[in-house]
């Protein structure tokens, strides 16, 4: 009888169902979980409770500035509020991201997936399309930086200005596991940011574990834009990856309200490094190994040490620089690269081997020969 009883109780249900429906024409069926109103339908049994009223597709979660932001349940596009914030996006998430933050050249192209070069560039700083961004339907803002009061007050201003929330992650170089595996939790993708977070983890470990004697360290210069006079100060963000290889950055300066320094070419003769690493220009097409040429055969710095011992290396810059612009997740295979150059009998490190696995795990690509070759000259 009860089995009946229950027939009999959906066959109410569905022909009062149908009959608000014809009766309703454009207003929305009432909700499944309320009952017909109708003193004859049985009280269903304690094992046939209506399921419980579903949840609200939010979650809250802490970023790494220590700011809690309610999320949608499953992040499907994420907003890059920087460079860097883009290019964690493309080596974990790229099918979240929402596009990039300046056009890409040829040679960041040459690497960059087909499928992923020609997302849009919504901009940065003060020249993001802002209206754009929000006709484009991003679930939320992803801004990568120096974790401080600024940034915090950056990320509130911006969640309240597009109405969207803005998770902010740490572009601290020695912290980069945590912040891969931070975005294996913000995106549900643990096992893939494990990889990263591992890889990274190594290669700081290993670079940690060099024991170089302080008399063998060797006085770098790193250098930026088109005459490489531009440079990074002992102690910037920019130029941490001179100290993590137990290098000396020679350009002990104020770093002022900017993030680098423009020097004169007679204080970088003063300054005499025995090694000088350059970046060259990516906005005016110029590659590290062209501006290192430069450098070389100028005679205005014949007479340097490095020039001298043929100690001037351009910085790869395939599809990001290996140092520096910008400063995120693209410098640890940096890391592998400047640590042999400088110190081969302190680190053992096959190059290649490191630079293709890298590539594959960060970049989803393996490195052909020729394709290898072209990353190491900047060229495509």
């Amino acid at each position: 009888m009860k089995h009946q009883s229950r027939i009999l109780a959906l066959l109410l249900a569905a022909f009062l169902a149908i009959g608000l429906l014809a009766g309703c024409g454009e207003e929305s069926p009432a909700e499944e979980s309320a009952a017909p109103p109708s003193e004859t339908v049985e009280e269903p049994a304690e094992s046939e409770a209506p399921p419980e009223e579903a949840g609200t597709g939010e979650r809250e979660l802490t970023d790494m500035a220590g700011r809690t932001v309610t999320l949608p349940e499953e992040i499907n596009s994420a907003f890059s509020t920087d460079p860097t914030a883009a290019i964690f996006l493309y080596t974990l998430v790229p099918d979240k991201m929402l596009g990039w933050n300046y056009e890409l050249n040829d040679l960041e192209k040459s690497i960059i997936l087909d499928e992923y070069e020609t997302l849009p560039n919504f901009g940065m700083g003060d020249a993001i399309n802002y209206e754009a961004v929000l006709a484009a339907g991003p679930d939320i803002a992803f801004m990568v930086g120096s974790i401080n009061d600024a940034i915090v007050s950056d990320a509130d201003a911006l969640q309240e200005s597009l109405g969207i929330p803005v998770v902010v992650v740490t572009s601290e170089l020695t912290e980069t596991p945590e912040a891969y595996r931070f975005m294996g939790e913000l995106f549900g993708v643990e096992d893939q940011a494990e990889q990263l977070a591992a890889y990274a983890e190594e290669t700081l470990d290993d670079i940690a574990n060099m024991d170089v004697p302080e008399e063998e360290k060797v006085r770098m210069y790193y250098g930026n834009g088109e005459d490489s006079l531009e440079t990074a100060p002992a102690g910037s963000s920019h130029g941490a990856i001179i100290e993590l290889v137990n290098a000396i950055n020679v350009a002990d300066l104020e770093l002022g309200d900017g993030s680098r320094v423009q020097i004169s070419a007679e204080q970088l003769l003063a300054w005499d490094p025995d090694v000088i690493v350059v970046n060259g220009e990516p906005k005016a097409d110029i590659p590290g190994a062209s501006a290192a040429e430069a450098i070389m055969n100028d005679p205005t710095y014949a007479t340097l040490t490095a020039v001298q011992e043929g100690k001037v290396y351009g910085t790869p810059n395939a599809p990001f620089s290996w140092v520096d612009r910008p400063p995120g997740p693209n410098r640890i295979v940096g890391l592998r690269w400047l640590s042999a150059l400088i110190y081969p009998d302190y680190i053992e490190a096959d190059v290649d081997s490191e630079v293709r696995e890298f590539f594959s795990l960060f970049y989803h690509v393996d490195l052909t020969d020729e394709q290898l070759a072209n990353v190491y000259a900047g060229t495509y």
